[in-house]
């Protein structure tokens, strides 16, 4: 049988014979079949070209011929992403949030860190918003001065040096609050060509390694032992914050939570059908209770949290409030 002299059709009697060959099988026939006529890589060229796949238009006329395409299908590569979680591996936590600087409550500070001391804890946790950043709020707010965010910064630096004096060898811990993250997403809208650089970001900015402290972003969720911890403000969302701050996040997670976020202390416990109880809490903050955006604010409290963790990963969350200058 004499063989087809000009190169297409080889290449065109070779894909009816074998439909179902793969183009680099089929590339390797053709070279093997034809060593005067093809390589390999000359071979597939001309598949490439006569099946259209090497480019609309050749793909068009390809089918127009009555050729069959052979395409490869797979899904395209995903992008999602699975739950942050970081291990504490201390088991006497104090749990600060909500600081707001620079409208804190030195006071209630004081109170939170004397307890720390006098109870020997081995961890401090910044459960989020530690700085108020609201020249970096999209919500209105009067203009900053030239002076604020310079001066904001350096105070927030002054009591992180102040914490580490006081606990100069413990692991602290920050993570990130919807405040804390201001920044961030004012250099993305506001500042892009800043956005990339690390130094405009909040632990550069603020030289967190100095003063040895790990921060955490907003998706990563803290695990003490059996119990989980975030600032709150991705769990609790519009109807559950006024009425129980703790229930919503119950409702939300369906496991054992800590959060701050609400500036409000509150507990709710319920057991599963296994009879595993699951308890979760919001902690009250440190900072000024009725600021300018919310005068008339009655719900708010100062608070903080103690957290003593048991070899099995079993707690226990001392939530504290302040009264009247009493911790109680």
């Amino acid at each position: 049988m004499a063989k087809p002299s000009n190169k297409n059709a080889i290449i065109r009697d070779l894909l009816a014979q074998f439909p179902k060959v793969s183009k680099k099988g089929l590339a390797e026939k053709a070279a093997y079949d034809y060593p005067l006529i093809f390589t390999v890589e000359q071979a597939r060229d001309i598949i490439r070209y006569v099946t259209g796949a090497k480019g609309v238009y050749n793909r068009r006329k390809a089918q127009a011929n009555g050729i069959i395409i052979r395409e490869e299908f797979k899904l395209p590569t995903s992008k999602c992403s699975e739950r942050k979680f970081v291990r504490i591996n201390e088991n006497h936590i104090l749990w600060m949030s909500d600081i707001h600087i620079p409208n804190q409550n030195n006071a209630a500070i004081e109170l939170a860190i004397e307890e720390g001391l006098r109870e020997k804890v081995n961890c401090i946790i910044l459960g989020g918003d530690i700085m108020d950043n609201t020249p970096f709020t999209s919500h209105d707010a009067p203009p900053p001065s030239p002076d604020d965010v310079r001066n904001y910064f350096e105070m927030t630096q002054q009591f992180l040096a102040y914490l580490r004096h006081k606990f100069p060898k413990i692991h602290i811990v920050w993570i990130e609050g919807n405040h804390d993250n201001w920044l961030s997403r004012w250099l993305m809208k506001k500042a892009p060509i800043l956005f990339n650089d690390p130094y405009y970001h909040l632990p550069q900015r603020l030289d967190l390694k100095k003063y040895n402290i790990d921060f955490y972003e907003q998706e990563y969720i803290l695990k003490i032992g059996k119990l989980h911890a975030s600032h709150g403000h991705t769990i609790v969302r519009g109807v559950f914050a006024p009425v129980n701050a703790a229930r919503g996040v119950f409702v939300r997670t369906k496991s054992n939570y800590i959060v701050g976020h609400v500036h409000t202390t509150s507990d709710h416990g319920e057991s599963n059908i296994k009879g595993d109880q699951i308890a979760c809490a919001s902690v009250g903050c440190l900072c000024e209770l009725s600021p300018g955006y919310d005068p008339h604010n009655t719900k708010h409290n100062l608070g903080f949290a103690r957290i003593k963790v048991e070899p099995n990963g079993e707690y226990v969350i001392f939530n504290k409030r302040i009264i009247k200058g009493k911790v109680y």
